[in-house]
This record gives C-alpha cells, structure tokens and sequence, in this order.
C-alpha cells in the first residue's frame, strides 16, 4: 500500500516552484504513478545488452554511472567576510583574555579558522563513489533480503534534479546505514549526490576518510566546548561553508533530528542547519531550494540498539576497531527489508512567500498587506538559536522543521515487524496463539491500508508473521509449541497442537522490542491521547457499579477537547501531533468524530424545541450577545458524547489507552522524584538517575507496569517539559548541567501538583 507522499505546509503551500514558475503536474504527477505494488529492489542489477555487460553486469552498471563536477570550495570559504569578521572578533577577544598582541591574535585565530575547516571539509570524489557502489552491490546481498525504493519517486527526484535548484535531502535518523542507501540510489539513479552533515564522531582512522569521500562533511556533536560561551569562529566556518556549498551548487543532506532516534519515534527538529540554507536564500545567494524529506524504514535495525544508553549508561564512542567488530557482525546477520521513502520536494521560496502571506493575514484584519520582506537580526557569524533572532525568523525555522518530521514520521514505511511487535507489547503481552496473532494482525494491516499508510509487506498474513517472528528472533519474541486437550461428550478426548508467541517483557529486551513498537505509534497518538483523556475525565464514572447498570456514562466534549489538550502539552516534547499550520484542537474535534464513527462513543446532542429555546433566550434579555451568539453556545455547551459498554468497543478502548501507559508513567515518577529537589540541587545526570532508579523500584513493586518506561529519553524529555512550565531551573556550573526547583516550587506540596497534574492520566480501568 503505497500513499502519495505528503506536500508540506498543505494550506500555505500547493505548487512547486521550477526554473521561476509554478509548476502542478510535472513533480507533483510523477508521484502518483505507481510502476508496481510495492517497489523496486535496487540490489537487482539487470544486465545489459553486450557481452561485457553480461559477464560483469556490475562492474558495467557502475562504470556508467554519470559523473558530477563537485568543487572543493576551500579558498571561497577562507576568503569570505563573513569569516574574516570572525577571525577578527576572536583575535580581539584573544588580545583581552591573555594580552598578547594584535598580530599574533589574528594570526592564531586564521591558523585555527583554517584547521577548522580543513577537519571539517568534504572530499566527494567520483571515483570513490563507483568503488562504494560496486562493494555495497556485493555486500548488501549478505545482510539485507532487499532494498525497495518507489519508481515514481526516483523519477521524481530525477525531475527536481534536472531544475538546477539545490536539493536539501532531509532524512530522519535511524541507522549509520542511512546516508550510505540514500548515496547508493541517488549514484545509480544519476542523481548528484549530496554533501552530506557527519557527527565528527565518524572522523575515525580511514573510515573517516572515507566517508569525507563519499561526501560526509564533519561538525562537531558540541559545537561550544563551554557551555554557555559560543565558540563564534567554529560557527561563522561552519555557516560559511554551507553557505559556499549552496553556491557552488553542491546538494546538502543533514538530519533534521540531529543524531539517530534512541527510541524508534521521530526526535524534534534541530533547526541550525536548515537555518543557515534560510539564510542563503534570503541573501541572494540561492535562487531558491526544494526540500526533500525522507523517511527510512529497517526491518531490523542494522546498528544494533540503543538499550544500554536507554538504562542509563554512557554511549560507547565510536573507534576503528568497534568499527571493524561492528561490520563483521552485520555481515552475518539477517535484517531483512530496508525500504526508503522519498517525500514530495518543496520550495523553500514558495514557502517563504506563504509564510509572509500568512503573517499579513494576522496583522489585526488589516486590509494593507505588510510589504516589507522577512528580516532577521542574526549576527554573521552565529547558527540558528544562538543570538537574538527575530521572533518570526524563529519561527519560521522552526514550522519547516516540524513540518518536516510530521511528513516524515506520516511517511514512514511499516515493517512487519513493526506492526507484530507493536502487537504482542500493546495487545497480546501475556501472550497468544499464532490463530490469535494472525486474526489482529489482519485487522491492524486493514487499518493501516484505510489510513493510507506506507504497509512495506505483502503477501500472506501467517507468512509475513513467521518472517517478522524470525527477523526479531528469540530474544525479543517467543515461541513455543503446545498440546491443548480437551474432551468431546464427555468421553472422547481431542489434542491441538498450537504455538503459543508471548514477548520478553523483562529488561533489557523488552526497550528493544519497544523500539519497533514506536514506530507504529505514531499512527494512532491521536486515537491514544483522546481515549487516555476520555479515562482521565471518566474516573468517578466508568468504575461505577451503578452508573455502569445505568448505562449512562457521558462526557462534554469541552471537557475532552480541553482535557486532550492537557495531555498533548505534557507530551509535546515526545510527538509532533499536527503539522505547524494546523490546530491541534481542530485535530482532537476531528480524532473525536473519527472515534465516534467506531461506536465506541456515540454522540449525544441535546436539541432544544423552539418554545425551549425562546424562553432561554428571554431568560438572557440583558445578555450582551447576539441570539444566534447564545443558540450557538447553548448548542455547543450541551455536545456529549455516550460510552459504549459493549465488550468489543471496551477491549478497543483498553487498547488505545495502553499505547501512551510507558510514557505517562515515566512523566508520572519523574515528577515524583523532583521532591529529592525540594532545598538542594542535583546535576542532570545524578537527577535522571535517580529517576531512573524510582522507575526501577515501582517496577520491582508491580506498580509500574511496563519495563519500557525505564528510558532516558523521555525522562530528558519530562525534564525539558518541567523547564518550560518554569518548575525547573537549569544553568551550566564548569560544564555540567545543575537542576533545581523555582522558588514557588521548591515544597513537597507543589511538587505533588505537578505530579497530580500527570497522574490523572495514569488511571486505570477495569474491566471485567
């Protein structure tokens, strides 16, 4: 099932821009040609027509790759004002600090601006790129079953590449195997391949050569060695280069999320990057950039996991002897079906001039548009988030980064072991037959189809099981064969033989198999956080012996919209739940209505009769509104909705609540343990422990359910969340991040606030 892939900014935004014009049907109709159901594997190399071709199909395929003129642009960047004023910032800053003179200030600070970039630049060759082919077309066979990219989408890309315009390859994060399968396609599709943004964790003995050939380009993972003290010349290298790349018509693919999701969900944007390729358009420099998200899918994550940094531990630095260790073991593994989804481009310019119409629009229902064009108030040598930047400038980076990640995340291909492990973790975590498995997973692969998701397998339901089964393998799943008696007329007795799946369920395995559940969790968090709001405005109702035999439960929707909204804002560091030009609330009304369609909550109108009505509407004479203000509010106050009881529609509802219990509970004990801050103060590190060491203890109590909730993501994202609601304060002290409590939260009782705040969301229903 295949779903064309989403435009951005879908209101403001509904053509793309070629060669200076709009264009409707030359990007956007190639997409929606579908050459099969599921794609091509670009591990098959047809051979040609001549005998070389035959014999050495491979080495013929990438020997006739088409070859690019990419530039090195070394001297640009070094003789760029932008750098020099830099150079001379820092040279200035040096002569305060340690009184040496003025030359030998600036003479420092060019030798260091040039070692900068020369650890920095990229080294793309031509050469090195067939050599990487022709070895990935031999060893991708050993590890991976296929590689599966849409048709349509290469020629789509091919048509954006022919513009001339940059093309800004925006993958989200999974694997170091990304950025290797993006290359290989664009190479042996003729495409230019891009420069491409590297942690310079990778800058590791030879492999870090090598990769700088295949276009990596390296920036440091902390960009300031000093908290809080920017290091002005490292970025005015960085945004120049960037910049020069854009100009001398290199592509460029960074990771909008920064580094590779821990958790199997899409990380918030990181804008600095995207900011600097804003800024290039607006200086002139660009004529204009189309935007390519990108969203990769593994059947199994070829990097191994990440559950030791989940508990807590420090990641392992990559070296080249890890390296070697790590690429031995892939080589003999079995990951199964990588499949790389290419989302529609978009035009930077066109978004640009949506995002000033917009503005216009909301300058009080003025009827004069605001001529002036988007300003920013940047220093020339900073990145995004780092001086003061107007508000709208700020913003604007921020909705294109969104949007991306909502595109993409909407994008993502689901595996087949995705949907199995989001099943036996969320539905079957005491386990179940195969019969069972195949039932659900029938009604999941329904689902998915009718919400137009990109469903990676086909075939026979019990065979895509036992291939995902095998592909998870028995430390995440298992299986066991079991007897089942049972007696006919009382005499006659009758053996089945079933197998019998349950999921580990106990730490470590059980983050690793949630890892694969996530990625199907974006496709129902907003079934999830509704039905979770429903239970939390439910409590006094829905354990209720005599409301139950009454069957009358109901709930406003004001209170669930409102209550949903809660929840979202708790969990807005942990999902993008609607593209930036949407309203979440619009959103929830709309999820609201979707569920009442299931029956699992009826709607419930109080119509009232004309008399009715007059006599209400005599009752408010004095009343300032209009009639039809007080028909409408009266109406919209009186929408209800009715719970079903019915068994069915109960064990749906459970089942949409149980996808967002880890999380909550993480959000839960995490507050909870900010009274050990209550008069005293504790390094991010220490206080995510002990986090982390309450999680552990509740689970050992069977009071936190769910070993899943011991991760330190959410954790480091509960306490961003505690930052923003002005509960927490963090500043950096010799490196180190120290927490504490605001003043007016700095006791017990407050601290249990917050923690309340949460907790009504931990409920639990019971069913019986």
């Amino acid at each position: 099932m295949y779903e064309e892939p989403r435009g951005l900014f879908s209101r403001w935004l509904r053509i793309i821009v070629v060669h200076g014009y709009p264009v409707h049907n030359s990007l956007v109709n190639t997409i929606n040609k579908q050459h099969m159901p599921f794609g091509l594997n670009i591990l098959i190399v047809n051979p040609g027509s001549s005998l070389f071709s035959k014999v050495f199909n491979c080495i013929s395929h990438v020997y006739n790759f088409k070859e690019y003129d990419y530039p090195r642009i070394t001297q640009t960047v070094l003789q760029d004002e932008r750098l020099k004023e830099a150079i001379m910032l820092t040279a200035s800053q040096t002569v305060s600090n340690e009184g040496c003179s003025e030359n030998v200030a600036v003479a420092k600070a060019q030798d260091r601006a040039k070692t900068i970039l020369y650890q920095m630049e990229s080294k793309l060759s031509n050469i090195l790129l067939k050599i990487t082919s022709w070895i990935l077309y031999k060893l991708l066979p050993c590890f991976i079953q296929s590689a599966i990219v849409l048709p349509s989408q290469i020629e789509m890309l091919k048509k954006a590449n022919e513009t001339g315009i940059p093309l800004i390859l925006l993958p989200l994060h999974r694997s170091h195997l990304d950025y290797i399968m993006i290359s290989f396609i664009l190479l042996m599709n003729n495409i230019r391949n891009p420069l491409i943004a590297a942690g310079d964790n990778l800058k590791i003995p030879f492999f870090g050569w090598f990769l700088r050939g295949l276009g990596a380009f390296f920036i440091k993972r902390r960009i300031d060695p000093v908290i809080g003290r920017k290091d002005v010349l490292y970025r005015a290298t960085l945004h120049t280069y960037v910049m020069e790349s854009l100009r001398a018509g290199h592509n460029i693919e960074f990771f909008i999320e920064g580094g590779r999701t821990r958790t199997g969900k899409p990380c918030m944007p990181k804008g600095g990057i995207l900011s600097v390729i804003v800024d290039a358009y607006m200086d002139g420099i660009i004529e204009d950039a189309l935007l390519v998200p990108i969203a990769i899918n593994y059947e199994r994550l070829v990097d191994g996991n990440f559950v030791r940094e989940q508990l807590g531990q420090p990641k392992k630095m990559e070296t080249f002897r890890s390296t070697l260790q790590a690429i031995w073991s892939t080589l003999r593994g079995n990951y199964g079906i990588v499949k790389v989804d290419f989302c529609q481009p978009f035009s930077l310019r066109e978004m640009l001039k949506s995002f000033q119409n917009q503005q216009n629009k909301l300058t009080g229902g003025q009827k004069v548009a605001v001529e002036k064009p988007l300003k920013y108030t940047m220093s020339s040598s900073s990145l995004y988030g780092t001086d003061v930047i107007a508000e709208e400038y700020r913003q604007l980076v921020d909705n294109i980064a969104r949007h991306v990640v909502h595109d993409c995340a909407s994008s993502m291909p689901i595996m087949s072991t995705n949907v199995v492990a989001f099943l036996l973790l969320n539905k079957f975590r005491d386990g179940c037959t195969l019969d069972k498995l195949v039932e659900a997973f029938e009604i999941i692969r329904q689902d998915l189809e009718s919400r137009n998701h990109d469903i990676a397998f086909c075939g026979e339901n019990i065979d895509i099981i036992n291939h995902a089964l095998d592909i998870l393998g028995p430390g995440l799943v298992k299986q066991q064969r079991q007897e089942i008696t049972e007696a006919i007329s009382g005499q006659t007795v009758k053996s089945n033989v079933v197998i019998a799946i349950r999921p580990v369920s106990i730490l470590p395995n059980v983050i690793e198999l949630s890892y694969y559940s996530n990625t199907m969790l974006i496709c129902y968090i907003m079934d999830s956080v509704v039905v979770t709001a429903l239970y939390a405005e439910l409590q006094s109702q829905i354990n209720d012996p005599v409301t139950i035999a009454q069957n009358n439960i109901t709930v406003s929707r004001n209170c669930l919209i409102q209550s949903s909204l809660k929840l979202c804002d708790i969990l807005k560091y942990e999902f993008i739940f609607c593209k930036p030009c949407q309203e979440l609330e619009s959103v929830i009304m709309e999820t609201i209505q979707n569920l009442s369609h299931t029956d699992i909550i009826t709607l419930q109108e109080e119509c009232c009769l004309p008399e009715e009505l007059w006599s209400k509407r005599y009752a408010h004479t004095f009343d300032d509104s209009s009639d039809e203000e007080y028909y409408n509010a009266n109406r919209t106050k009186s929408i209800e909705y009715k719970l079903s009881l019915l068994p069915e529609h109960a064990e749906r509802m459970e089942f949409l609540h149980m996808l967002l219990r880890p999380l909550v509970d993480t959000y839960t004990f995490s507050a909870f343990t900010l009274r050990n801050l209550v008069g005293r103060s504790l390094s991010e590190g220490d206080l995510i422990h002990e986090i982390l060491s309450e999680l552990k203890t509740n689970l050992d109590r069977g009071i936190v359910n769910y070993g899943e909730s011991l991760s330190v993501d959410p954790i480091k994202n509960s306490l961003k969340l505690f930052e923003k609601w002005n509960v927490l304060e963090c500043h950096p002290q010799e490196n180190v991040k120290i927490c504490y409590l605001k003043d007016e939260y700095d006791t017990d009782s407050a601290v249990m606030k917050i923690y309340n705040t949460i907790a009504t969301f931990k409920w639990i229903r019971n069913i019986h």
